[in-house]
């Protein structure tokens, strides 16, 4: 069986290196060694990692290069995501992505300043015409960095087919080789019932095993003796090491057997960013919610639209009914073909026992297929077909809130279910705060505890919010204006002697909408780093010799406004 097992591993490997993926067209990116701290296809909040993140020793300012001859089709700087983002169109039909960049090359760096100054802003995107910026495999197009949404120095790097922009995992081209002769780690395993009828160990609950071993010998800790009758599905945890490095990347492929046959599958070959937050759908939400840890299930949901599925039988639900003993296992492999088995065995008995189900408090049946409409004294609710993954019962509470609330507080379900598209959330206002009316936000919160912004948009006597996320919601006011803190300047101070100037904004109620910064009434351009709420302004031809007068102006999204003047001198 082992044999077997592993035997079908290696096919698939070789059936997704084997296809037209492109073996010496491409370069690596770097010329330093490529270690791993983020695979293709990870499993990450709300979506699925779309490229590989690779280390840069611990710093910033590593050269980065074309992996082939192409243009540059797009330029990209964003608060967040991929900070610094530069994507190169290549003639055989792929893209490269390249993110979290330090800078750019000083043709483009050029080229981007003069948008910004021209934009007046920080975050600029721009397609440039293919004839304007040509590249050759080799060429150094940029330096690595920590930019935007990255959480230490790092290059994200992905390429896309240029006619779907789908990721395609970058593994699987040989060019682009790290090394791996490690085989995955399997943490944990879970036995999930599916109705009333179904039973594990005689109860009708979710079971969670850890798992011991390595490499083919993975073994249910303790040996434990497993009794199944009815409908179960079945969760893994589990994850890709590395030589010489410690991270915990994501796998790319998982397989299941059942008496032998293959009964689940999933390939991490390519992904579709329209249907990356599925990845809710695909792992248990409650217990990543709860535990801070994802385990991948076999039940495919109704609404789960993900096509990384191979060789599913039943929707990933089985049904034991017999009074057979059978042999499963999990078969997980990366993408040089590195294995990992866990074994296991189940009972089956044909022994039924029904579990009534405890009705709700006060819920209401929602199909996932049709929109769904909540209206209540002070809040109405709307949620558009196909919203969530599976038919459920909808629960609905009212609290009374504190003397900081504008409106009651409403308990939406709760934060353990996941839902796929943007609904509506409106409330009134209570009366009486008429004098603040411009100041007041529908504000979220997943417990009742720390609340934040969600949206502030004016329908009629409703405040309303789009948002993907169930929990508590209520109305709260935000009437103080973002904090400024400069940092290396004060006023009547020489700065001759440094070569930034340094400011810290800050917001505690809701998020920061604009900042923007003059010299002698002059806008100037100063990179937001959101991580360290930092803004910062290199020194350029607007700093005159003498006498400047530096200005700020931060807004949160309320319209609260902070500025912030001061003399230097240069």
């Amino acid at each position: 069986m082992r044999l077997i097992s592993f035997l079908f591993a290696f096919a698939l490997t070789l059936n997704a290196y084997s296809q037209s993926y492109p073996k010496d067209y491409f370069r690596p990116p770097l010329d330093i060694p490529l270690y791993l701290s983020g695979t293709f296809g990870e499993l990450r909040s709300n979506h699925f990692h779309s490229g590989i993140d690779i280390k840069t020793q611990g710093v910033q300012g590593k050269k980065v290069y074309a992996i082939a001859d192409g243009y540059v089709s797009r330029i990209k700087i964003s608060e967040g995501s991929y900070g610094k983002a530069l994507y190169i169109t290549h003639p055989n039909g792929y893209v490269s992505v390249y993110g979290h960049l330090q800078k750019f090359n000083d043709t483009l760096q050029k080229f981007v300043i003069e948008l910004q100054y021209k934009k007046e802003s920080f975050v600029v995107e721009s397609f440039p015409h293919k004839e304007r910026f040509k590249v050759k495999k080799g060429d150094v197009i940029a330096l690595s960095g920590n930019t935007g949404g990255s959480l230490g120095p790092h290059l994200h790097f992905e390429i896309r087919e240029e006619a779907s922009q789908y990721p395609i995992n970058p593994l699987l081209f040989e060019s682009i080789k790290v090394k791996d002769f490690t085989r995955p780690q399997i943490s944990g395993f879970a036995i999930y019932p599916v109705d009333e009828y179904s039973t594990i160990n005689g109860k009708n609950d979710t079971v969670f095993y850890v798992v011991e071993g390595w490499g083919p010998d993975c073994r249910l800790k303790d040996k434990p003796e497993i009794i199944v009758n009815g409908k179960v599905n079945f969760g893994i945890r589990t994850y890709d090491l590395m030589n010489e490095i410690s991270n915990k990347n994501g796998v790319y492929e998982i397989s299941m057997f059942k008496d032998s046959a293959q009964v689940f599958g999933l390939v991490m070959n390519k992904l579709s960013f329209s249907t990356s937050r599925y990845i809710n759908s695909l792992i248990d939400y409650r217990h990543y919610k709860e535990e801070a840890s994802r385990f991948i299930r076999t039940r495919i949901d109704t609404n789960n639209r993900l096509f990384i599925y191979k060789n599913v039988e039943a929707n990933g639900i089985y049904e034991f009914n017999d009074t057979l003993v059978h042999p499963m296992e999990f078969v997980v492999t990366d993408a040089y073909g590195n294995v990992s088995n866990l074994k296991f065995v189940l009972k089956s008995t044909d022994s039924v026992v029904f579990h009534q189900q405890k009705a709700a408090k006060s819920s209401r049946h929602f199909n996932y297929s049709q929109k769904n409409k909540l209206e209540e004294d002070g809040i109405k609710v709307s949620f558009p077909a196909n919203s969530f993954y599976s038919s459920f019962d909808f629960v609905f509470d009212v609290n009374i809130g504190s003397e900081d609330n504008i409106s009651k507080v409403f308990k939406l379900h709760d934060q353990f279910v996941p839902v796929q598209k943007s609904f509506t959330v409106a409330i009134k206002p209570d009366s009486g705060f008429s004098n603040i009316s411009s100041k007041i936000f529908v504000a979220y919160s997943p417990d009742d505890d720390e609340y934040w912004y969600a949206g502030a948009k004016k329908s009629g006597d409703y405040i309303s919010a789009k948002t993907k996320l169930l929990g508590y919601y209520t109305l709260l006011a935000d009437t103080i204006a973002p904090e400024i803190k400069p940092i290396n300047i004060k006023d009547g101070k020489s700065i001759a002697k440094q070569k930034t100037i340094k400011v810290k904004i800050s917001e505690k109620q809701t998020a920061i909408s604009s900042y923007n910064a003059y010299l002698n009434d002059e806008w100037i351009l100063m990179e937001y780093d959101t991580k360290k709420e930092l803004l910062v302004y290199n020194y350029d031809n607007y700093l005159k010799k003498g006498k400047n007068i530096f200005r700020l102006v931060v807004t949160d999204v309320m319209k609260n406004k902070s500025e912030y003047s001061t003399t230097i001198f240069y």
